[in-house]
Formats: C-alpha cells, sequence, structure tokens
C-alpha cells in the first residue's frame, strides 16, 4: 500500500515539474519570436562578440533556440517519449548554461545549472509518470 501511495507521489511530482518547465520554455521561447530572431541574433552576437565564440556558431545557436524551446514545451506536456523529452531538454538547458559561463553571466548561467539538475530530476521520476497525452498512461517502452 505504502509503495503504491509514493509511486502515485511520484506520478505528480513529474506532472508539475513537466509542467513548470514547459511553462518556463514557452514563456522564454514567446519572448523570442514576438521580438524577432533577427533580434534575438542581434542579442546573442552583442552578448558573446568579447568572447572566443565565433559569431556565426552563436548566430545559429540564437536562431535555433527559440524552436527547441517551444518543441520542449509541447514534448513535455504531451509526455510522449518522456524519457528522451527530458535528456534533451538537458543537453538544451546545459548549452544555455555555458553560454552564460562564457560571457561571465554567472547569475544566468547558476539559473540554467539549477534547471539541468531540474531535468535531471524530471529523469529520474519519468518511469513512474503515468500522464501522457489524451490522459493515457505513458508506457515504459516510451520513457
Amino acid at each position: 500500500m505504502i509503495n503504491k501511495n509514493k509511486e502515485n507521489e511520484a506520478s505528480w511530482v513529474s506532472l508539475i515539474l513537466r509542467i513548470a518547465m514547459a511553462s518556463l520554455f514557452a514563456a522564454a521561447s514567446i519572448e523570442k519570436f514576438s521580438g524577432g530572431l533577427d533580434a534575438v541574433a542581434a542579442d546573442f552576437q552583442g552578448l558573446f562578440e568579447p568572447t572566443w565564440l565565433p559569431l556565426p556558431l552563436v548566430s545559429i545557436h540564437a536562431r535555433i533556440i527559440p524552436f527547441a524551446e517551444v518543441l520542449i514545451a509541447i514534448w513535455l506536456l504531451t509526455g510522449l517519449y518522456l524519457k528522451f523529452a527530458w535528456i534533451f531538454t538537458g543537453f538544451v538547458t546545459i548549452s544555455l548554461a555555458l553560454g552564460m559561463v562564457v560571457a561571465a553571466q554567472y547569475d544566468a548561467a547558476a539559473n540554467n545549472y539549477f534547471y539541468v539538475f531540474l531535468c535531471c530530476v524530471g529523469l529520474y521520476f519519468c518511469p513512474l509518470d503515468r500522464w501522457g497525452l489524451n490522459g493515457l498512461k505513458v508506457s515504459e517502452e516510451q520513457s
């Protein structure tokens, strides 16, 4: 009985974490799309101009990241292939955190590394997640 109760709680932890991270990435992508991809690329280039990162790479990353953020938000909300969603989200947040370290934006980097930690928590709890698209249980094969 206790074991079932803990699994139920873990399922809710997973769902709440998925919604929280999805809302974070959705809000970030909306902000970037509303300003325009050229403005996002210009902001990123200005931030990384004094660093060792090549500006063409920065520009490519700046143009891809809004789409990745939308994908992450949708992917986490649907719960499909949840294990891979958390892994992808983890790598995206690592890329953002590393960029902030290179740009010497240590407060932003610390926040991003905390998001990496949350991705690890999500990955840990995803096998117990029972909330998926259309209210269906996400199967073990998908996670």
